[in-house]
């Protein structure tokens, strides 16, 4: 029994899938990233912060777009 008869071999088709779902969660772990960063801007607009960047409504809209975003350009921050 050799080695070979086990082995797989990955076809270009395997590897564009695999890059495929790398990609996606990427884009998932960079989505969820930023509704947490957004929910803390809100946090600080509601206690008056003034440190805080845009307001409600940006953050708001922002967020939106970031449940709505599966691929190609990502939202933009508010700032």
């Amino acid at each position: 029994m050799s080695w070979l008869d086990n082995a797989q071999v990955k076809t270009v088709a395997d590897k564009a899938a695999e890059k495929a779902a790398q990609d996606l969660a990427t884009e998932q772990a960079w989505v969820k990233a930023e509704l947490a960063q957004a929910d803390k801007e809100l946090f600080i607009l509601e206690d008056g912060d003034p440190r805080s960047k845009a307001d409600i409504p940006a953050w708001r809209t922002y967020r939106k777009a970031l449940r709505d975003h599966t691929t190609g350009v990502r939202p933009v921050r508010p700032v």
